[in-house]
């Protein structure tokens, strides 16, 4: 077990320093601006932003994550065509803030317009009628905030995980490694359950409507002693340590779920880490990790031993990407470029 040998207040000034935000980014003028395009686009429905600027866990480079709950009997593909017409549109009507459009992303599981608001330098990721993401982003507003230090972990993990090219698409998601920061904190600092409902078929079908309300517990304030008393150096060694491999989460062959009753893990032997969406069990939010857990595993050992031995990495991983200096220019090779550029065509 890992023994705090008098944690430098340097180190713990810095850890803080590494997650405050340069200036509060106001969201409202973009949304308006989206509205505008969605009015282009002859669309009728409602806005809902969701994510990093929802959730609690907001970072210096936040992108806006927002989704249009519309009825609309169009396609969603033909929708996503006509935002993308709207958003071009737009440009000629000289208002502010100033979009453009970047890629339309249609073959996935949920499609989505990336659309750039670059007055405010706010990349957007706008889909349709995908309300699961606005509930996520309850919930964790919720545990964000309970407690400072829940929302500082979050904030850090999320740093780092982007440092180490581990937030990034076919890879974890900022969403999934902060499910496995608020499982930790159950496990070992009494962080309550407030998803610990087992939703019946019928509350499950209702999902698919946005006025269905939250299965969870809303506003509770627990008196959480233990996280207080304990420093961030200390969590985030014991959360990298939980999650290392042949470490404590590993030995105990469960899923990582945000309900006090524990899964176990059907697909252990495989070396898999399973997540369990809080809200909608249909959804994996491990789905693009199962064959990758080990490597992943081994980037919890390093941040483990960088934060007990080398204290000036860990923090210059966290830096890196509040600074945008940890972009590292990837050279492909001829044929790869090709394939890139097919695939690119496709998307669009």
């Amino acid at each position: 077990m890992y023994e705090e040998k008098c944690t430098s207040m340097s180190f713990e000034i810095f850890l803080e320093n590494s997650i405050k935000i340069n200036q509060e980014i106001s969201i409202q003028d973009t949304l308006k601006a989206l509205s505008s395009v969605i009015s282009l686009a002859n669309l009728k429905g409602n806005l809902f932003p969701f994510g990093s600027f929802c959730n609690g866990f907001q970072g210096n480079n936040s992108d806006l994550d927002c989704v249009l709950v519309t009825d609309s009997e169009l396609s969603i593909e033909t929708i996503l065509r006509n935002l993308r017409k709207a958003v071009k549109e737009y440009k000629y009507t000289y208002q502010t803030p100033l979009l453009i459009f970047d890629e339309l992303i249609l073959y996935a599981k949920v499609p989505i317009i990336k659309i750039t608001d670059i007055t405010n330098n706010i990349a957007i990721d706008l889909s349709i009628n995908n309300i699961n993401g606005v509930l996520n982003s309850k919930l964790l507003k919720e545990y964000s905030q309970m407690h400072p230090k829940i929302q500082q972990l979050g904030q850090l993990l999320k740093l780092w995980g982007k440092n180490q090219r581990l937030i990034v698409t076919g890879q974890l998601t900022s969403y999934a490694i902060l499910l496995t920061l608020i499982h930790f904190l159950q496990c070992k600092y009494d962080v309550p359950y407030l998803s610990d409902i087992e939703l019946t078929k019928e509350q499950q079908s209702v999902l698919e409507y946005f006025g269905v309300q939250p299965f969870f517990k809303l506003g509770l304030k627990p008196n959480l002693h233990r996280l207080s008393n304990t420093t961030l150096q200390q969590l985030l060694f014991e959360y990298f340590q939980y999650y290392e491999p042949y470490g404590e989460f590993e030995q105990k062959q469960i899923c990582v779920s945000l309900h006090s009753i524990q899964r176990p893990n059907k697909d252990f032997q495989k070396r898999t880490l399973k997540i369990l969406d809080p809200i909608d069990p249909r959804i994996d939010p491990s789905k693009n990790i199962k064959s990758k857990c080990y490597r992943i595993q081994q980037h919890f050992l390093r941040a483990k031993e960088l934060i007990s031995k080398d204290q000036k990495s860990f923090l210059y991983q966290c830096q890196a990407v509040k600074t945008g200096n940890n972009r590292v220019k990837r050279n492909y090779s001829k044929g790869e470029s090709k394939y890139k550029k097919k695939n690119n065509f496709r998307r669009r």
